[in-house]
This record gives C-alpha cells, structure tokens and sequence, in this order.
C-alpha cells in the first residue's frame, strides 16, 4: 500500500530528516560493535586483523590476540553506542515536546537537530577524555 501525502507528512513533522540521518549513524556504530562482539565469539583474531601490515612483503599481521583486549574493544563501541544514543533520543524528545506535533512550531524549533548534531561533532574531535575517547580516536584516524 503506497504512503499517503499526508502520512509522509506525519512520518516528516515527528521524525525529521536530521533525526533520521543520526539514527542511521547510531545503527553503524552498533553495527561495528555487534561486528566485533561476533567475531570475537567466532574465534576471529580481531586485534591481529585490525593491525594488518600491507607494505610488507609477503603481507602478516603481528598477532596480540588477547581476550580481554578485544572484549573491552567492543565493550567501548557499545559504550560510545549508548552515549550517542541517549544524547540523539534527548534530543528527539525535547523536540517533540517542543514542537506538540505542531507542522508551524516544526520550523521554529528547527534548531535542536542542529545543535544536536554539532555537538556530536565538536564531542567526536574534543581533545578531552570524555565520551570513550580512544573509540573516538580510532574512528577519526
């Protein structure tokens, strides 16, 4: 059954173009979490994989397969995963309150998705240990 215009438009007024682009970046980040967790409960060297040598020849990895390494790696994905999460879903919220499902508020309180995703930027390349910074650093290299 195709969408009607006027369920595109509900679908726009309470879940905007903005909000939908975070929650895709918030599904990568727990997919590269999920990524890691099962390949690690496959047996997967991860670590050794990650640090994969290409200019030498023949091409090897230096294995450091270290269980507890690689748990804590994908124990901070999910980390960074809920921080992103809960920040996005805040914001989501308090626009909704804001706005009453109103279409002429929509515009008005336009600027939460803004601010939000600014400040998932300025949080992404914040020098600080805040926010699970080697995950951070490891996605900005």
């Amino acid at each position: 059954m195709p969408a009607t215009p006027d369920s595109e438009f509900l679908t726009n007024l309470s879940f905007p173009l903005p909000y939908r682009v975070l929650f895709l970046i918030g599904l990568g980040i727990l997919a590269w979490a999920t990524n890691l967790h099962g390949l690690n409960s496959c047996g997967v060297d991860v670590a050794g994989a990650m640090t994969f040598r290409v200019e030498m020849n023949p091409p090897t990895y230096h294995s450091a397969f270290n269980p507890l390494k690689i748990v804590s790696l994908y124990q901070a994905a999910y980390r960074l995963f809920l921080s992103y999460t809960s920040i996005c879903i805040f914001s989501w919220v308090l626009f909704r309150v804001m706005t009453h499902g109103d279409p002429s508020l929509t515009d008005k309180y336009g600027y939460i998705p803004v601010l939000t995703a600014i400040g998932i930027v300025f949080l992404l390349l914040c020098p600080y240990d805040i926010l699970v910074r080697s995950e951070r650093e490891k996605f900005t290299r």
